[in-house]
């Protein structure tokens, strides 16, 4: 059986893999969008702000989550990183669920960020199942996420808010 400390070890590596690729999407994205029209980024404040306050989120995750690995209170890392993960991840999928509604449709937009939600909920329902211990904090992580998504991604791309 796996000692907490090696468990610990590897949580932090796996989780700090995730964060890197993510940030490295975020770059992608970034580049792309520049590359092919940068008055994407000019026109819609939301989406080049979203897009640039990711990057450090997901830094600071990747930072966390390497700390997990050593630290003498681990939980609170844990919880810092996993905060600055959902911070950085749902802004991606908002500049992501934003130019899908902008460039495709408010159609395909909504479809994204349903499935979104929906396979948060259904990765909570798992974790649940798994141990009812866990039912409050995934009704409370489920929530945070999808007041993010609703917020700065859903409301900017039904044109109910902009900056």
């Amino acid at each position: 059986m796996l000692k907490e400390e090696d468990i610990r070890k590897s949580k932090s590596s796996e989780r700090s893999k995730i964060n890197l690729s993510f940030l490295g999407t975020c770059f992608s994205l970034f580049t792309f969008i520049i590359a092919i029209n940068s008055k994407i980024l000019q026109s819609n404040f939301l989406l080049a702000t979203e897009l640039s306050i990711a990057i450090p989120f997901f830094l600071s995750s990747v930072f966390a989550r390497t700390k997990l690995a050593y630290t003498r209170r681990p939980k609170m890392w844990d919880k810092f990183g996993y905060i600055t993960f959902t911070i950085g991840y749902s802004f991606l999928l908002s500049v992501v669920g934003i130019l899908l509604s902008t460039l495709v449709s408010v159609k395909i937009g909504m479809i994204f960020f349903s499935l979104n939600i929906l396979m948060a909920i259904t990765y909570s329902a798992f974790e649940v199942v798994e141990s009812k211990d866990k039912l409050k904090s995934r009704i409370l992580k489920d929530l945070f996420f999808i007041i993010l998504l609703v917020i700065f991604g859903i409301l900017p791309s039904l044109n109910v808010w902009a900056l």
